[in-house]
């Protein structure tokens, strides 16, 4: 172990409304404005947002009829492209 105490590392920086010079770690947190200005500044809080919530569509089950004419109107269509794609 050192007996050498920790030394702390000076950050100057310019306060963007009353141009003076201000130590800070984290001067981005502030908005880069010295105590003095960013505790005399308005400060606005946000309401929690909330999530829309959609509304589920109920989907309705097809009916036999209405599979069996899809299928049918799919393998007509393959069929076109087969007689195009082979013969043609």
């Amino acid at each position: 172990m050192s007996v050498k105490p920790e030394y702390y590392k000076a950050l100057w920086h310019n306060c963007t409304k009353c141009k003076i010079h201000f130590m800070s770690e984290f001067p981005h947190a502030t908005a880069y404005l010295c105590d003095e200005c960013y505790n005399s500044m308005p400060h606005y809080r946000t309401k929690k947002v909330t999530k829309k919530v959609k509304p589920k569509i109920e989907q309705e089950e097809w009916a036999t009829i209405g599979v069996l004419l899809y299928i049918l109107g799919c393998s007509i269509c393959l069929a076109v492209i087969a007689y195009y794609l082979w013969w043609k």
